[in-house]
This record gives C-alpha cells, sequence and structure tokens, in this order.
C-alpha cells in the first residue's frame, strides 16, 4: 500500500468514527511535504455536505502544508473557542505543553494530529518523555514500511447533543425557578460546557428583558461564551467583555469587581469557577441568589479538590436546593477517543489519586523517624508509575498544576522532588527551588530594575521590592509546593516533611510563595516562616494575593517583617481594601506579639467615650481606634468584620450596610459602635 492509499484509509476510518488519531512523520522536507499534501486532501474530501472546507491550524515554526491559522509553539491558547480537522505541531522552535494541550482541544472529531521533528528538542528527559509518549502515536518513516492501520470502532448514531441541550434547560430553569437554588456545571475538556453557557444566555435574551452577569479569572476563558451568544443572536452587538440584544444585555465583571460593587442582575454564570477561591465563591452565593457554578473537573488543567469537595459540600449545607449536573459526552468528538485517551496519558491527566488504608500510618510516622526519599530526574523518567504517585497527589492539593509543570519536574535540575512513601504509595511531597547565590553586579542591575533573571523568586522579590541586598547574595531554598494524602492530613506529617527538608539540607534561608489563603497562612505561621511581602494585584489564576514568607538565622528577616508590617498598615485601606476578611485576620496574626500597652487604655479616652455614648463623630475617633488595634495585632481574632471593614479597610458606609444587611448608616454606624464597646471591654 502506497502513502497515499494508506491515508485515504485512514481518513476513512476517521470519518466513519468520529475519532482523532496522531501521526509523527520522519524524512526530508520534500517527503514531509507531500505527507502533508496527501492528508490535507484525503481530510477534505472526507467532509460532509454540511462542511465548506477544513481549516489546518500549524503551532510552531513549519512553513509546510496549506495552513488556515498559525501561532507560535507557545501561543496555543490563541486558538480556543475555534476549530480545526489538521493540526500541524512543529517542534523545531520547542515546546510548550500548556500550549498544545489547549490547541488539541480544537481538533475535530475525523480530524489528525501531526508531530513534526520531535528530535530537534533540547537534549532533556521532559524531551525523552516527549518522545517516548511520540513514539505510541502512528509514526510514518520515509525509510520504513508503514504501520499497520489502527482499529476505529464506528461511531453509534445518536444525539451529541443530548446532554449540553440538558445543561442549557437547567442553566434556564435557574432563572425562572425558585431563588436560591444555585446550578453546579461540570465536564470534561470538549464537553461544549461554555458554549451551553453562551447558547442559554442567548436563549434567555431572546425570551424577555434580561441582565446577565460572567465571571471568571480572566475574560479569555470565557469569550467563546459571548461567541456563541452572538452565533444564537446575529442581531445582538459584541464588543469585549458586553453583548447587547434589543433590551437585553450579558456582560463580563471580574470576580473581585462582582464583589466589591452591587451588582442587580437576573442570572449570574461563574465560570471555571475551580480557579475562584472558596471564600470568594462563598461570598458570591450569599450575595446572589440565582447562580450558575460552571468548571472543567477531569484533568488537573483547571481543576482543584477545594472546588468539587469544600465548596460543593458547603453548597449542598448552605443551599439544600443546590443542582448538580455533569456533562459526560464529548461535543467534538466521540466517545473513547484515541487521541484524548493519548494526551491524558501523555501528560498525567488521568491521574487518580490512590486509595490507601492508613488509620494508623500518621501516628506511626510521627512517633517514629522517616526519611523523604528525593527523586532525581531518571528516576522520576524510568520509573513512570512513581511519578504518578506523586503528581496524582500534587494534583489534589494544587488546582494551578499544569501540563508545563511536569515537564519542569523532568528538566529543571534547580527543581527538587522529596516524597514520601508507605508501600509505594505517595502519601506526601514537596517541590522545591534552589534559588539565590546571584553575583553582586547582577543584584545591583536588579536593584535598579534593569535585570528580571528567571526563576529566584525569593531572592530577586528580597532585593528588588525590599532592597535586601544580601538575601539575592546568599543561598536559599523556595518550597514551591507540599502536598499532604488526605486519608493523613492534619496529622503533622506536612510539618514534618518541612522540618525534615531543612534539617538534611544547607541553605543560608528558606522561603515559600503561595495564592494566600488563611489555611495556608496558619500552616506555615506554624512552622516559624514570616511575612516579607504581600502581592500588590491578585493571581490571575488562584484570585489571592501571594505571600512571601521566609525562615532563617539572618538579621535581614527582622528588617523584612518591619517592612511587611509597615506596608501591610499603610496599604490596608487602599490596594488591600478588597482583601477578604479572614485573610486580614490571618495576616494581622503573623505580626500579633506580646504588647506593652494596655488593651483598656483607650476606652477611658474622652474622644473615645463621648462616641461610644452617641457623641463626637466617627471620623474624629477613627484614627484613635485604628491605630489601637494596628498596636494590638492580638484583638483581631475578637474584633468584628464590620470594624475590620470601616476601620482598617475604610469602606463606605454604603458599601458596608450593603454588606452587611443594615437599610443605611445610622443602622450601620449603631452596630459599629456596639462592636467596638465589645472589643474594648
Amino acid at each position: 500500500m502506497d502513502i497515499q492509499t494508506y491515508l485515504s484509509s485512514l481518513v476513512n476510518q476517521l470519518a466513519a468514527s468520529n475519532h482523532r488519531v496522531g501521526l509523527t512523520i520522519q524524512g526530508d522536507v520534500d517527503w514531509q511535504s507531500t505527507v502533508i499534501s496527501y492528508l490535507a486532501e484525503s481530510l477534505q474530501c472526507s467532509l460532509s455536505s454540511s462542511e465548506v472546507n477544513h481549516k489546518v491550524f500549524l503551532v510552531g515554526e513549519s512553513e509546510l502544508g496549506p495552513v488556515t491559522k498559525k501561532v507560535a509553539y507557545n501561543k496555543g491558547q490563541q486558538l480556543l473557542g475555534q476549530e480545526c480537522r489538521l493540526l500541524i505541531v512543529d517542534c523545531v522552535g520547542g515546546f510548550d505543553a500548556n500550549s498544545f494541550s489547549s490547541a488539541l482541544g480544537t481538533l475535530k472529531g475525523g480530524g489528525a494530529l501531526l508531530i513534526l521533528n520531535p528530535e530537534s528538542l533540547p537534549a532533556s528527559f521532559s524531551s525523552a518523555w516527549l518522545q517516548r509518549s511520540f513514539g505510541s502515536l502512528i509514526c510514518l518513516n520515509q525509510n520504513l514500511v508503514l504501520p499497520n492501520l489502527p482499529l476505529l470502532q464506528e461511531t453509534q448514531t445518536f444525539d451529541v447533543f443530548a446532554e449540553q441541550n440538558q445543561a442549557i434547560e437547567l442553566v434556564k430553569k435557574v432563572v425562572t425557578g425558585h431563588r436560591k437554588r444555585p446550578l453546579v456545571l461540570t465536564a470534561d475538556r470538549g464537553r461544549g460546557k461554555t458554549s451551553a453557557l453562551g447558547i442559554a444566555a442567548a436563549q434567555l435574551m431572546s425570551s424577555r428583558k434580561m441582565h446577565i452577569v460572567v465571571t471568571a479569572p480572566s475574560f479569555a476563558s470565557v469569550q467563546p461564551l459571548f461567541e456563541h451568544a452572538q452565533r444564537e443572536l446575529p442581531d445582538g452587538d459584541l464588543q469585549r467583555g458586553c453583548f447587547t440584544y434589543q433590551l437585553s444585555r450579558l456582560e463580563f465583571v471580574a470576580p473581585d469587581d462582582l464583589l466589591s460593587r452591587s451588582f442587580d442582575c437576573d442570572l449570574l454564570l461563574v465560570d471555571e469557577a475551580s480557579a475562584i477561591p472558596i471564600p470568594m465563591l462563598k461570598r458570591i452565593t450569599e450575595q446572589h441568589h440565582r447562580c450558575v457554578f460552571s468548571t472543567t473537573v477531569h484533568g488537573y488543567e483547571g481543576c482543584g479538590r477545594g472546588f468539587t469537595l469544600k465548596f460543593q459540600q458547603w453548597l449542598r449545607q448552605q443551599r439544600p436546593g443546590s443542582v448538580f449536573f455533569h456533562i459526560e459526552q464529548p461535543i467534538r468528538w466521540s466517545r473513547g477517543d484515541p487521541l484524548e485517551t493519548w494526551h491524558y496519558q501523555a501528560f498525567l491527566l488521568d491521574v487518580e489519586l490512590e486509595e490507601v488504608e492508613l488509620e494508623n500510618l500518621a501516628l506511626e510516622v510521627i512517633q517514629n523517624d522517616f526519611s523523604l526519599v528525593v527523586l532525581d530526574k531518571q528516576t522520576l523518567f524510568e520509573s513512570p508509575k512513581l511519578l504518578r504517585s506523586c503528581f496524582s497527589l500534587l494534583v489534589n492539593a494544587h488546582y494551578q498544576t499544569s501540563p508545563n509543570d511536569l515537564m519542569l519536574l523532568l528538566s529543571d535540575d534547580s527543581m527538587l522532588l522529596h516524597a514520601l512513601f508507605s508501600d509505594d504509595v505517595c502519601i506526601g511531597c514537596t517541590i522545591s527551588v534552589v534559588e539565590g547565590c546571584l553575583d553582586a553586579e547582577l543584584v545591583e542591575q536588579i536593584q535598579l530594575g534593569r535585570r528580571r533573571p528567571k526563576g529566584h523568586l525569593a531572592p530577586v522579590t528580597l532585593a528588588h521590592q525590599l532592597g535586601i541586598t544580601k538575601a539575592a547574595l546568599q543561598s536559599s531554598l523556595r518550597v514551591m509546593r507540599i502536598a499532604v494524602h488526605p486519608t493523613v492530613q492534619r496529622t503533622g506529617i506536612g510539618a514534618r516533611m518541612i522540618q525534615e527538608l531543612e534539617e538534611n539540607s544547607d541553605f543560608d534561608f528558606y522561603s515559600t510563595s503561595f495564592g494566600a489563603t488563611s489555611d495556608l497562612v496558619s500552616f506555615w505561621k506554624k512552622n516559624n516562616y514570616v511575612p516579607v511581602k504581600l502581592g500588590v494585584q491578585r493571581d490571575q489564576a488562584s484570585g489571592c494575593h501571594s505571600l512571601l514568607m521566609v525562615k532563617g538565622n539572618q538579621a535581614w528577616i527582622e528588617d523584612g517583617v518591619d517592612l511587611f508590617s509597615l506596608s501591610f498598615h499603610y496599604s490596608l485601606s487602599g490596594i488591600y481594601s478588597e482583601l477578604e476578611v479572614d485573610m486580614v485576620r490571618s495576616l494581622f496574626g503573623l505580626l500579633a506579639q506580646v504588647s506593652d500597652k494596655q488593651t483598656h487604655a483607650l476606652s477611658t479616652h474622652p474622644l473615645v467615650k463621648n462616641y461610644l455614648a452617641g457623641g463626637a463623630s466617627y471620623e474624629a475617633v477613627a484614627p484613635l481606634l485604628a491605630r489601637y488595634i494596628q498596636s494590638n495585632p492580638n484583638l483581631i481574632v475578637t474584633t468584628s468584620d464590620l470594624i475590620i471593614r470601616k476601620l482598617l479597610q475604610h469602606h463606605t458606609w454604603q458599601q458596608c450596610s450593603y454588606e452587611f444587611s443594615f437599610p443605611g448608616r445610622k443602622q450601620t454606624e449603631c452596630q459599629l459602635r456596639e462592636d467596638i464597646k465589645a472589643l474594648l471591654v
């Protein structure tokens, strides 16, 4: 069989099964060009009468083939929301696993993935991992006999949109049914979840006057939602982040804006909800009574266990009428798609947390010495089962894990993986990064804002943002990720791992940087890490401010903590005015120290006495009260949410009245006086 006949037969099978396959081609440029032309022609011939032309997307630098759209090797995300029949990935310029995964989702059933020049990737264990994975695809070699055609089962005729249509009706019912009955919509990638939201929004907008708000970690992730709405209502007007049709409006609002201002809407759509912090999701639920929470759950590209376990459990308790619906059926390809299976296996997207029966293990581990195992790159490459066990734990604990993290773990020599095993099951692991020891000239350039070397997050931040030169000259280890098996969480194993990591290494100081939540701040505080820098902007993926904490016997650490305290108090009413109340408490708790001041002294101040009795003015007494709390940070434990919002974060009376459900300023200030009295008792 010649190559043209082979490709034609393959494409006929793809068309009949609505499946996708991957191929690698090895040969000279002319032969590669011929193969691509034959494949493109065969795909064109296989189109149904409803399709005029098929699109060819290229990720990379190649000039081969009739390409419709081309993006750089690391820009595959730009193809999201679009579809193609042939996806060419050229590895000559490099390979980006996140970009590749995004681009692969655009490939329709009946189409093919074509990998070019994988051997050109720089030598590393991640490249070797990729080439081993590519080797399990259909390999066409100019100098070898053609491989057997794959056996692809013909697809059964049924309505692939049945589950999506169910989802659309459920979204609409959130508007027409009882209040306080949110819908949680989950799906694997390629299941039409976001398009279902867009179609449902359009149908609601065309039925009556509607104001629908969409929120998500970024607008880019929900842009296809707006495009689907416009396809349903072509007479509507689509601007960036806003779609209007007659008297109806569909608009995007960022999560923090949504919570900082009063948004009245008929329906709130929260997409990629797993990437929004749980405290924010709870506040959204409390403020909006007709909500749809939508997120990707299979694979680790977008879903954290916090959403699937903690938030959904909270919803069941607080909103007993909540509805949960999962879309199984793919829209773009048929079930059992061989390329989807390959993709999950190649990037460990199919890792599942291993079940363990370890009721007594936690106590045994804490009572006895245990040792973390250092897993080098070669061991991880040669023992995929071992890597899967560790990676499943990291995925379970960290929703921000991405395919690129797997590649970095296999290739970055500064990245260390330590693990704790019971038999062959990983019950705890850490990923840490060796940083620092920068030369003085580079540090000077960093401090002047002229250089920002890759990596070295903690030393660069300390030198550039805090002016602590010495920290960048010293050696340091940053704990990037830590994960403990749920069966043995809250037993002290995490703290023991951190302790052993520090005891069995020799660095000048240790650090960690993370999207700050109350639980994480508490964990690192217990391990004697102190805060030195809180990020000004919220992280796009987590929705949290990044907090840098350090530990070590270094004189400059005290200076760093002083700077943090000064900055935090100064900015609390400005850039941190929308910081969640529980985070304000947690960060005050980090600064809490035994104070020599008498905590009752302020209650005798005549101005304060007059205010609490109904006289004076809030503006006159506020500076005294704010300084009192800042000077006695231990008081934050008993300080009311209203005091934090008004006195420390300087929210307006209107904002406070809205958040705490008071009719107006008079009632809000009356409650504030009562809260202050309780605080000063």
